[in-house]
């Protein structure tokens, strides 16, 4: 049967009226989820009020920039209360949402409304598998054991706390994993410090957060690779500021120190010492840029701060900006104090004593950490390792490649197999690269490979489960490791999941 021009506009209307039909009645049915963040304030309710009237006027005071985008998120229309978020979370149905709802709700604090409800969007919203996984992580390692210690630890998740301070003081993007990143190395300073630490802690995240976005901001003006752009296992390593502060240093955290501050807990005297300041980052950031110590790339810019404070002392060549010191009977003033003038492990001083005299001091250990320092404070991960071999050992720094997403050794002495440090003298070799305490259970157990600390308590005695050990490797895997380097997926195996 043919049909006529009438009968075929006719059926077009219909059609067109049913789909439009069907269109409306999907908007007005469906279950509407925000698009947009709203901007924290200290009083929830009337400010939150005050920002909704804002907001239709302005869209861009809830706008995220990342330089050369903008991200138009949630737009919570109005106050919710806490139990509507964590309900959100709890309905979902799959993990780690159900959990992270429960953990949320065991939060001593959590009352702040428009914070839980931009860690639950941070969740539910996100496009970035990383997101996901690092809620996974958090869930897996963010409560601490309290067979680990000797004194009580909070029976909640403390990485998931700073999360939430983090929320309270600050806008988070979408899929920001750099705010993730740094609530999770952050929850064990929570689970061993004291009340001062605590208060420490919440201040000291949010700068730092601020700092890395501006950073972020500098690289993408400078055309380099932006930190924000790093997997999540570098944004890790980034975010944490306390070097290997596990086991070395004066005050480090455990069994190499004086004091095992798993027996007493950390007072913000020693959480001062074992992490580097933001105000310290910013006079770095700033020195590096006056001094021209910034590559066109990381590896350009790892070679610089590597060579001027490292290389040129070995190499007698200028400048150089290391005084070797390797007496524990030599002292010199920290604070107030006398100390050893090695394994010091405090970056904050290294920095004050390199500007009254233009050098750095100690042994290895202090220029990896006011190495580690320099390049953080212009947005490049690095993670500090230990290479052990028979009477002696050393101690350096590994640095993310972006442009080959590789993590290597700038050492000139090691690349150039010089005989200071020729590898070949030996036939086996202990790596030891450290892991951010990411999963705080059994962070500080021994290391169970071998038993090593019993077969060999001078070389494996040193370190714990808070490295990623590699033991009795060869000098060409050695090199393989550490200068042709090792891929992020394979990092990101060694430091979150080994």
């Amino acid at each position: 049967m043919k049909l006529t021009p009438v009968g075929s506009k006719v059926i077009a209307i219909v059609l067109i009226a049913v789909v439009v039909a069907a269109g409306f009645g999907y908007w007005v049915f469906i279950p509407k989820m925000p698009s947009q963040i709203t901007t924290y304030t200290t009083q929830q309710n009337s400010s939150l009020s005050s920002y909704v009237q804002t907001s239709q006027n302005s869209t861009s005071s809830t706008t995220f920039s990342s330089g050369s985008a903008t991200t138009l998120w949630i737009n919570v229309t109005a106050p919710k209360s806490v139990s509507y978020y964590l309900t959100l979370l709890k309905s979902n149905g799959s993990q780690p949402y159900v959990q992270l709802g429960w953990e949320l709700q065991a939060l001593p604090d959590a009352t702040n409304a428009t914070a839980v409800a931009k860690i639950t969007y941070l969740a539910l919203n996100a496009t970035n598998p990383e997101v996901k996984e690092a809620f996974e992580l958090m869930i897996k390692g963010g409560t601490p054991a309290a067979s680990d210690f000797q004194y009580p630890v909070p029976n909640y998740n403390t990485e998931l706390e700073v999360l939430y301070w983090l929320a309270s003081q600050n806008e988070f993007k979408k899929d920001d994993t750099l705010a993730l990143a740094i609530a999770m190395v952050n929850g064990l300073w929570v689970t061993m410090g004291d009340h001062q630490v605590r208060a420490a802690v919440e201040k000291d995240t949010s700068t730092l957060l601020e700092f890395l976005r501006e950073t972020n901001e500098l690289q993408e003006d400078r055309w380099q690779h932006p930190l924000e752009g790093f997997p999540l296992e570098s944004k890790i390593a980034l975010a944490w500021t306390g070097n290997q502060v596990s086991t070395h240093g004066w005050y480090g955290l455990s069994h190499q120190a004086p004091v095992d501050y798993r027996s007493i807990r950390v007072s913000i005297k020693v959480y001062n010492w074992d992490t580097v300041s933001v105000d310290t980052l910013r006079e770095m950031r700033q020195l590096m840029d006056e001094r021209g110590w910034t590559g066109k790339d990381v590896d350009d810019t790892v070679k610089r701060i590597g060579d001027f404070f490292w290389n040129n002392y070995w190499y007698h060549e200028a400048p150089n900006g290391w005084e070797w010191q390797d007496s524990f009977d030599t002292k010199i003033a920290v604070g107030g104090e006398e100390w050893p003038a090695r394994n010091l492990n405090n970056a904050d001083f290294e920095f004050e004593y390199f500007l009254q005299h233009g050098t750095g001091i100690g042994v290895c250990e202090d220029s990896m950490v006011l190495r580690d320092a320099f390049l953080k404070s212009w947005g490049i991960a690095t993670l500090p390792f230990s290479v052990y071999f028979p009477q002696s050992g050393d101690t350096q720094l590994l640095h993310y490649d972006p442009s080959g997403m590789i993590w290597k050794l700038y050492d000139r002495r090691l690349m150039s197999q010089s005989p200071y440090y020729d590898l070949v003298r030996f036939s086996e070799y202990d790596l030891y690269i450290f892991r951010p305490p990411v999963v705080q259970p059994g962070y500080f157990s021994a290391l169970q490979a071998d038993k090593a600390a019993e077969i060999d308590p001078i070389r494996r005695g040193e370190v714990n489960n808070s490295f990623h050990s590699i033991l009795d490797i060869s000098s060409r895997k050695l090199y393989e490791i550490l200068v042709d380097g090792v891929e992020t997926s394979q990092m990101r195996q060694w430091l979150l999941y080994s």
